[in-house]
């Protein structure tokens, strides 16, 4: 059997398969959607005409969901060429605007971003030092920075995946750990504010979360070994089509929200 690869920044090419999969792959369910602007509401209300970054936009999924949810603007900045096709093709709010950048070299003036969103992006981060000076460069004052996604030291959100996938687990234990992830904020002023489970309905059902998968839009679907994959993915599809009634893939996702010390 054909080892796994090793996870590590840059690994995954955003400019091919998988840009073209993303949208579909990794679509927002629309309770997901409804969680994840629940908890975004209480960071951008109070401030007029907010400004959202949302670092690593991908093909906008977040992007889009702000944009047509809250009072701000919002600009997406993302390195990869086909990603941002894919969202530049997508019909597009006035109030939403992609730029090419990369998290170590914002394009955007400093000072000017009153809540700073990344998710799923920070263990593709080279340089996560250079990163977090550049998000302290560009918020505002008061401003949050919400990290959203999968770290290495808790592992026990996707039993979907995991259950069909086991190797899956293993590359995702790759990943940054919260406690790294808080210790490189911390070099630069930040302080965690917060910490949250954010348990989120990810498909109606086993069949619907099957059809996703068939497109290997994420990092350790990605990597796993070809063989391990349709392993995996004949046998969601064979208990998909067994399952009666149909029950919703629930995951729970990690949110840090960080907050700079100005002490």
């Amino acid at each position: 059997m054909e080892d796994p690869k090793q996870f590590s920044p840059g690994v995954i090419d955003y400019d091919g398969r998988m840009s073209a999969g993303y949208q579909c792959g990794r679509t927002l369910s629309r309770d997901a959607a409804e969680t994840w602007v629940t908890i975004v509401a209480p960071f951008v209300q109070g401030t007029p005409r907010a400004r959202i970054l949302d670092l690593g936009s991908g093909t906008g999924r977040f992007a889009a969901l702000f944009a047509a949810t809250f009072e701000a603007d919002v600009v997406g900045v993302e390195p990869s060429k086909g990603m941002l096709a894919v969202a530049n093709s997508e019909a597009r709010l006035r109030n939403v605007a992609y730029v090419a950048g990369s998290a170590e070299r914002i394009p955007l003036r400093g000072d000017s971003c009153d809540l700073l969103w990344l998710s799923h992006v920070w263990h593709h981060i080279r340089d996560q030092q250079a990163c977090v000076a550049e998000l302290r460069r560009v918020m505002s004052r008061g401003a949050h920075i919400l990290v959203r996604g999968t770290f290495g030291d808790q592992l026990d959100g996707f039993p979907a995946l995991f259950r069909y996938w086991p190797a899956t687990r293993e590359i995702c234990r790759q990943l940054p750990t919260i406690q790294q992830t808080i210790g490189v904020f911390g070099t630069k002023g930040f302080r965690l504010a917060e910490h949250r489970r954010v348990q989120q309905i990810t498909c109606a059902s086993l069949g619907e979360f099957a059809v996703r998968t068939q497109l290997r839009a994420d990092t350790s679907l990605a990597l796993i070994s070809d063989e391990e994959f349709s392993k995996g993915q004949m046998a969601i599809e064979e208990a998909a089509a067994r399952e009666r009634p149909a029950s919703p893939v629930v995951e729970l996702i990690e949110l840090l929200v960080f907050r700079y010390d100005a002490s």
